[in-house]
């Protein structure tokens, strides 16, 4: 109890100082002299943030405070009022329209977060650019040093009055803040004790207040001269719902400043969810980062009902209370009680506490985005990257808060579509001498397709094809089909399976791949096109239907095997591929002898199959060698797990079963009848009767099998050599 109660106190006097540094950066150049206004509306905030999400966040321990990112934001808002409503409304209207902002900017942006809690938006985060998001938090932490800067001299500082800081009056105030804001983040980064901030507040209380004692200087000469701000005469904090403001607000003048509350809503999501990831990894503990979005907005809700300033879960407080040991939700209930002390009886504390320290504390914030987000970041991004970063920053210096915002997602977004439209949308490109289908052929024919087999190119595409991309794809499509053979037919198969997705500039590229295609008399055939894409290219097609311009199919494989029977349809030999030849026929040309079938077929037996009748059962002993007459075998692995896995389809003129046989051990896949089909079985018994009665026969047949096996392996070689060139 006594460590949480320390650490309560601790954090709390904290939370209220960063708290009233944050409301004399929201009224830093206008309406300064409503300063305790501006307080009561931070500190009020401060106190429901904390209530509210230490009793419903994820992350027991978790505290909370008025944000600087926001505030910059409403303060930027503010001054946009006060200046469209200066010399036209009074001070009194001026000061309702800007709390009725403040209010209800915080409550729509409460709104907003829980929204995105509510339907687990949380991983948004991962989608917002990192230059965008780098770029943001440094020129976040450019308006923090200057609003830093005009809270310490008063007034704010443009190109004009950047003269005026080498006076001996100026340097006096914002020297020792700067000193104090550099001697604190040396200290913490090499200490990493949590304790350097509060000793070196207590420090500079106590120089600041020895030098006044020492000099006998007054309050009041201080409070003229701007090192002390004037505290409210009654001796309390205004808070933002005395009276009434509704009444007096210009509703229109609030409507106009609609766009750049929206911007305050992305900020404060965008940055939440950092905070809230920094706390994740810096504790090593999982965070639910909706929970986190529902409890922020929860309490941004309630505090813009009375006015309070935005905030969201402070990284920094939250790591001081767990490195505190007051990793519990009564802590944030503590720091609550300490700032509604402050915000009741703490009047006086402005008359006690320095502006420069005040000022400090924002220049150690501000500062420290601006280095970490500004110069930090240069080595871990690219220079187109960082030229990103350093555009948003100019922007938001010199044009505007939503103007930097928006030039920067356009830039990240045209970076991106730079960077996507260099990558390769295809894959790798082969032929047909190299890829082909899982149907083997006959060794006549399969010479035939390793002769003519570059009349088929083949493009495996990937990733989502846009106009950045579709010249590139229409470039390699065009070169890879004019490098085709030129006897025969021709086909272009563009393999879809791995691509995302086109759009309408791609349809059309494709549409212009299709006409190059059949100028040359060829066919253009697309794999796994989705039906709405492949509806889309079709009707910018003029082929009738009858005589589709493009052939559709589900696998690259059938897709492969259509094209090697049109090779084999159209070539040479005239045969059709379904015109398949007799055993005898088959043996003659794989033996080179006419009599070879004769000589074998005392040792053959003669098998019939139904389609779908298994030949050969995984893990069944291997003692059987199948020569294929007609019809198509299916190789294929089964699992008892998941459906069976297609290896090859084997037809007429082809053998089954050899590896098993010499390699003497169990089958490895099963092979089934994909259609009625006639097989010769050559049994391992009578193989070894052949050796003896006709080793010539026998050492012929060994050669074919030997023969047969190398030419898989070798096709598998020259298509992982194509993949990998």
């Amino acid at each position: 109890m006594p460590a949480i109660l320390s650490a309560g106190l601790i954090c709390g006097l904290l939370t209220a100082m960063f708290a009233i540094s944050a409301a004399a950066l929201l009224f830093s150049t206008v309406l300064s002299t409503h300063i305790t206004l501006a307080i009561g509306i931070c500190l009020f905030g401060t106190i429901v943030l904390n209530v509210v999400i230490a009793l419903s966040s994820s992350c027991p321990g978790m505290l909370s405070v008025t944000q600087e990112v926001t505030v910059v934001t409403l303060a930027v808002i503010a001054a946009s009022i006060h200046g469209g409503m200066f010399g036209t409304h009074s001070e009194a209207e001026t000061l309702a329209t800007i709390i009725v902002m403040i209010g209800l900017a915080t409550a729509l942006t409460g709104a907003a977060l829980f929204a995105m809690g509510s339907f687990r938006l949380g991983r948004l985060i991962r989608f917002i650019p990192y230059p965008v998001v780098a770029g943001f938090l440094a020129g976040m932490g450019w308006l923090i040093v200057a609003g830093a800067l005009a809270v310490i001299l008063g007034d704010p500082v443009t190109a004009k009055t950047l003269p005026a800081l080498v006076d001996a009056d100026a340097m006096a105030k914002w020297v020792p803040a700067v000193a104090f804001a550099a001697v604190v983040d040396v200290a913490a980064r090499r200490s990493g004790s949590p304790f350097v901030l509060p000793i070196a507040i207590a420090l500079f209380l106590a120089l600041f207040h020895t030098g006044v004692w020492l000099f006998d200087l007054s309050a009041a000469d201080l409070q003229r001269d701007g090192w002390l701000f004037a505290p409210p005469h009654d001796g309390a904090i205004d808070l933002p719902f005395h009276g009434n403001p509704l009444a007096l607000a210009d509703w229109t003048t609030i409507w106009s400043e609609l766009p750049k509350i929206s911007a305050l809503l992305a900020i404060s999501a965008a940055a939440l969810l950092f905070a809230a990831s920094g706390i994740e990894l810096s504790l090593r503990r999982d965070i639910d980062l909706d929970r986190e979005l529902r409890a922020a907005g929860l309490a941004n809700m309630v505090a813009g009902s009375g006015g309070g300033a935005a905030g969201f879960q402070g990284l920094g407080l939250t790591i001081l209370a767990h490195h505190l040991g007051a990793a519990y939700r009564i802590t944030g209930l503590l720091v609550a009680g300490v700032c509604t002390a402050i915000l009741v009886f703490g009047g006086s504390l402005l008359s006690v506490v320095p502006v420069p320290l005040f000022g400090g504390l924002l220049l150690w914030i501000g500062g420290g985005l601006l280095y970490q987000w500004l110069i930090g970041v240069f080595a871990s991004v690219s220079r187109r990257e960082y030229v990103v970063v350093v555009l948003i920053v100019l922007l938001m210096v010199t044009v505007g808060l939503l103007e930097g915002i928006a030039a920067g997602v356009f830039a990240a977004a045209a970076l991106f579509t730079a960077e996507y439209a260099r990558v390769d949308v295809v894959k790798y490109a082969v032929n047909g001498k190299t890829y082909t289908s899982r149907t083997e052929h006959a060794p006549d024919d399969r010479a035939y397709l390793r002769r003519h087999g570059d009349q088929i190119c083949i493009l495996r595409l990937q990733g989502f094809i846009f106009f950045g991309s579709v010249h590139q794809l229409y470039q390699q499509a065009r070169d890879c089909f004019e490098i085709c053979g030129t006897a025969g037919g021709r086909f272009l198969v563009l393999d879809c399976r791995d691509v995302t997705g086109f759009d309408s500039s791609a349809i059309q590229g494709l549409s212009k791949i299709c006409d190059i295609v059949q100028k040359q008399d060829g066919r253009l055939v697309i794999v796994a096109l989705k039906p709405v894409m492949s509806k889309r290219l079709n009707k910018l097609l003029l082929k009738a239907e009858a005589d589709p311009a493009i052939l559709y199919f589900d696998e690259a494989d059938a897709a492969v095997a259509w094209c090697e029977d049109r090779l084999l349809l159209d070539g040479t030999s005239g045969r059709r591929p379904e015109a398949t030849p007799h055993i005898a026929e088959q043996l003659a040309a794989c033996l080179k002898d006419a009599d070879a079938f004769a000589t074998m077929k005392p040792y053959l037996k003669r098998i019939a199959l139904r389609p779908q009748e298994m030949l050969i059962r995984q893990q069944d002993a291997g003692t059987d060698i199948y020569f294929i007459e007609k019809g198509l075998i299916k190789v294929h692995l089964d699992s008892p797990a998941t459906l069976p896995v297609h290896l090859r389809t084997l037809g007429p003129g082809t053998i089954v079963g050899e590896m098993s046989v010499f390699l003497e051990r169990e089958r490895t896949a099963s092979a089934t009848a994909e259609t009625a089909a006639t097989v010769w079985r050559l049994s391992q018994q009578d193989l070894k009767r052949m050796t003896l009665l006709n080793p010539a026969l026998a050492d012929a047949l060994n050669r074919y099998f030997l023969r047969t096996i190398a030419e898989r392996l070798d096709q598998s070689n020259r298509l992982v050599r194509s993949l990998t060139d």
